[in-house]
């Protein structure tokens, strides 16, 4: 595991002399970031760690403590078992201070030794191969055997390509890597959704979960603990707010969604804030539903 900590920290985050780590974690993760911690420390770098309460909800922004760490470090990981990627501590850090930040929210050793140890490059050509596609469309549609039938509006938004390479400054991403996502137009989802692989604080499905959405927001859910999740946190958290690709070759569906969203042969779709990707909507959570077998077409032409 040392191995993979030294190529995380070399190669995806692109360390340089002199430059000092965060690690941020929590009760949950400790375990796995103490890993991070003994690796990077024994590579000679400056590391830091910070434990805090484990979060409620993905997208809980973590304590100003926290915040304000993250503002002053070069290098930062995120090994928490709730998501801080869509929070405002992370996105400040990255946007204005410049931080480098890898996020690995619910990793476990399963994961951390079968889906971080790949070929970076490999992916990365892989994610520029969709970038282009998507960033020169405007009109999605999605399909699926198990009764998913969306369409949602591109235009004008940037395709965010997670290769596992944040080198430089202010690159953000999550890992594992290994997904193409962005932000549909806020108001224009519209169809039906089947979630049959996976959600987040849920875990991996036993039945599909169907979602009904009409004029970018989530108008009835089939699942009583889906609606439960959702129910305290207001109509910006039923925002269609991410639609993303999986295409780490190591990654299967596990449960854990850091993982199964980045399974090829699956998508995504996010609710709640989309900040993160360009959007407009924010919200207190950030939560991704994976699906198997998408059919994709990107105006008109079919790409899966």
């Amino acid at each position: 595991m040392m191995r993979i900590v030294e190529k995380i920290v070399l190669q995806c985050l692109g360390y340089r002399k002199g430059e000092r780590i965060l690690i941020v974690t929590d009760d949950e993760l400790k375990e796995i970031a103490e890993i991070f911690y003994q690796g990077i420390k024994n590579l000679g770098i400056e590391v830091l760690m910070l434990l805090i309460i484990p979060r409620k909800m993905h997208g809980e922004e973590p304590p100003p403590e926290v915040a304000s760490a993250l503002k002053s470090t070069d290098i930062a990981l995120l090994v928490t078992a709730k998501s801080l990627s869509h929070t405002q501590a992370r996105q400040i850090a990255s946007q204005r201070y410049g931080v480098r930040i890898a996020s690995l929210p619910g990793i476990n050793r399963d994961i951390f030794r079968r889906s971080l140890d790949i070929d970076y490059e490999k992916l990365k050509k892989r994610t520029d191969d969709f970038s282009r596609m998507f960033n020169s469309g405007e009109r999605v549609e999605v399909r699926t055997g198990k009764g998913t039938d969306l369409s949602f509006s591109i235009k004008g938004r940037k395709i965010f390509a997670d290769n596992g390479l944040y080198i430089k400054r202010g690159a953000f991403g999550n890992l594992p890597a290994g997904e193409v996502c962005l932000a549909p137009r806020e108001g224009t989802t519209q169809g039906i959704l089947v979630i049959d692989a996976s959600f987040a604080g849920l875990g991996k499905l036993k039945k599909p979960i169907q979602l009904r959405i009409k004029n970018g927001y989530v108008r009835e859910i089939s699942d009583l603990r889906l609606k439960r999740l959702l129910a305290n946190l207001g109509k910006s958290a039923l925002n269609i707010a991410e639609f993303g690709i999986g295409l780490n070759p190591r990654a299967k569906v596990s449960g854990n969604v850091l993982e199964d969203e980045k399974v090829i042969g699956t998508a995504h779709i996010a609710l709640g804030n989309n900040l993160s990707f360009g959007g407009k909507v924010k919200a207190k959570c950030h939560l991704d539903g994976v699906f198997f077998k998408p059919l994709v077409w990107l105006d008109g032409k079919k790409i899966i």
